[in-house]
């Protein structure tokens, strides 16, 4: 019932801001006329894909969030027009349009390609271990099997040692069985930890229990001379100083720490943490969003060092509501932990 509740309010505010948006840039093209069909469009294909999810669901879900990209940008011109005094010329506008909608057609078309980022991290291992880290596929509604399978063969070719999985691997959108996700084929064992869309997901411990990817939430592996310590997703604020201090593992030995959120890295490092793997960001996915998402966690994407440690945070390899990357990638990280000098 709370987790139905939280949908309801979520689908409010939603469908209040997805109206106003389509009443602005509808009214600048001059058809306001279609603001509420339009906007009635999103949270009824959201609806149904929770709960009987079909394909003419599935491609109005899909269709109505690139919708919103093109809105917001009509938008984000008409703001820019409106200030230079241009907002009543006929031929600005179409060439508004025309922009805008070539923007989304790229985010489109970049956010389906997976980009390989390789990186090295010298820790104090013996020998060479390489980590593949994936992070927010949100397998639902947008990304299904076929995503996976493609990400499996991208996988594959790097030959990982393990996969690390940090959070959001269900997106909650639509229910997902663990047929879809053993669709993740590779030839490593994998690792995951949650993060906020798989707690959506409801049990999603009994949805991968069948996949081969291990859950180590709130637990520590060791893996070829690597601890591996799993932080799973927590409401609260700041909670990761309590749940880390919880777990037992050997502060001599290297230690890479699994965390959906890019926050408290500070405490992590001050913990022993010599590696902490993250996402949750999409590295703001496209604009002018990365701005907000980046005031809202500083540690926006990449790989971060100080004297202490080492913090990675992925852009992630999937996309969250519109299928749009503009200023980010879907990516695949290498993670190569190498011995110190």
């Amino acid at each position: 019932m709370k987790r139905e509740f939280q949908v309801f309010i979520f689908l409010t505010f939603l469908t209040a801001g997805y109206y106003i948006l389509n009443s602005i840039a509808l009214g600048f093209l001059g058809a306001r006329f279609m603001s509420i069909p339009f906007t009635i469009l999103l949270p009824l294909s959201v609806m149904l894909e929770r709960a009987r999810p079909s394909w003419p669901s599935r491609a109005t879900y899909i269709i109505s969030m690139i919708w919103l990209v093109f809105l917001i940008y009509i938008l984000t011109g008409y703001v820019v027009l409106f200030v230079l005094s241009f907002d009543g010329v006929i031929w600005v506008k179409m060439i508004l349009v025309v922009s805008a909608a070539l923007l989304v057609v790229y985010g489109v078309v970049n956010a389906m390609n997976l980009r390989v980022r390789v990186l090295e991290v010298p820790l104090g291992v013996s020998d060479r271990v390489r980590f593949v880290h994936l992070s927010d596929l949100h397998i639902g509604t947008v990304r299904s099997g076929g995503f996976l399978r493609r990400v499996a063969r991208t996988v594959n070719e790097l030959e990982p040692d393990a996969v690390l999985i940090t959070g959001d691997l269900i997106d909650g959108s639509k229910p997902v069985d663990s047929s879809i996700l053993s669709e993740l084929d590779v030839n490593a064992p994998v690792f995951f930890v949650s993060g906020n869309h798989d707690t959506y997901a409801g049990d999603f411990r009994s949805i991968i229990s069948d996949t081969g990817i291990r859950c180590i939430d709130q637990s520590v592996v060791e893996f070829r001379g690597v601890q591996i310590a799993g932080v799973g997703y927590s409401m609260a604020r700041h909670s990761l100083p309590a749940l880390l201090d919880a777990l037992d593992f050997d502060p001599e030995e290297p230690l890479v720490l699994l965390h959906h959120l890019p926050v408290d890295w500070e405490y992590a490092r001050e913990r022993g943490v010599d590696l902490q793997l993250s996402g949750h960001t999409h590295g703001g996915q496209f604009y002018p969003f990365n701005l907000l998402v980046g005031l809202m966690f500083p540690h926006l994407s990449g790989l971060y060092r100080d004297s202490a440690g080492f913090l990675f945070v992925s852009e992630g390899t999937g996309t969250w509501g519109p299928p749009v990357r503009i200023g980010s990638s879907s990516e695949v990280a290498v993670l190569d932990i190498v011995p110190m000098d």
